[in-house]
């Protein structure tokens, strides 16, 4: 399974708060599936509940248009509606859903004991994540024996390619044209702050070029740093790995002088047990 390539071109080009432009180019396109599917990436976790105006908002759908799309997902199973209250949270189909992904997904299994291994040793959160549109999405994660500060952070949690680490981590592997198309998603989405983007983007992949890792400095929220590897798979697939802390813990130095390279130690280890995909020509810039 091809984790990378999913949405590779109008995915990632796509407004997160709505379906325009995707379906005037595509004649096969389901409106209608696609604004029901933009309701459940509303949600950030299994636990979080939304009324329909909040999922109005998120996603630019007409309340009318929610009310009758949420209805439908809860007959369906992918929404649970609260008893007394309008609100929603994700029903136990979704559930079934992301099993059946990992299930089929081998690979999360085979790299689990080394990323066990370097979350042991750095007393740390360590994810593994794949690209979905624009951001990040954590498909396993491990955390260190003994680690007693537990960020709020698991499996499905969606994070912005542009505001971390892991998300530069990816981009730079990913091959061309596909990096160019969607670093200009990002942009766009981004809608301010371009040139500090380009300039974080540039950064990042020649660190990763340099010493196989990147490093953010509390770039999706000021008290948490990570540092990131790209983690090739031999599908095609690109995966990303981070480790992340609370920032007085893992300062920057300890990223650089420590954390980073017990990271790219591990990625080298399955590199060469044959679990990893060898390096490409190396991680490009824009």
């Amino acid at each position: 399974m091809a984790a990378s390539k999913s949405v590779a071109s109008k995915g990632a080009g796509a407004p997160r708060d709505g379906v325009a432009g995707i379906a005037d180019d595509d004649g096969r396109f389901v409106s209608a599936l696609a604004r029901g599917l933009f309701i459940l990436r509303a949600f950030e976790d299994a636990s979080q509940t939304l009324a329909n105006g909040e999922l109005a908002q998120r996603t630019g759908l007409p309340k009318a248009t929610i009310t009758r799309l949420t209805h439908t997902l809860v007959a369906l199973g992918y929404l649970e509606s609260l008893q007394g209250e309008e609100r929603f949270r994700l029903g136990p189909a979704v559930l079934t859903l992301g099993a059946t992904f990992l299930r089929g997904n081998s690979f999360p299994r085979i790299v689990t004991p080394y990323l066990q291994r370097l979350a042991n040793q750095t007393g740390c959160h360590v994810a593994l994540g794949v690209r979905e549109g624009i951001d990040c999405v954590y498909v396993q994660l491990w955390r260190g024996a003994g680690q007693t500060i537990i960020l709020s952070s698991g499996v499905g949690q969606r994070l912005p390619m542009a505001r971390t680490a892991m998300g530069m981590a990816m981009l730079a592997a990913m091959p061309e044209p596909e990096r160019g198309i969607v670093f200009s998603a990002m942009q766009a989405s981004a809608k301010s702050g371009g040139a500090a983007l380009r300039q974080w983007q540039r950064r990042c992949a020649e660190e990763i070029a340099r010493v196989g890792f990147c490093v953010g400095i509390g770039p999706w929220r000021k008290e948490i740093n990570a540092v990131a590897a790209p983690l090739p798979a031999f599908d095609g697939s690109v995966y990303a790995v981070n480790i992340s802390g609370p920032a007085f813990l893992l300062e920057e130095a300890v990223l650089r002088e420590k954390t980073g390279p017990l990271l790219t130690e591990a990625i080298e280890q399955m590199r060469r047990l044959g679990i990893v995909a060898p390096e490409t020509s190396g991680p490009g810039e824009n």
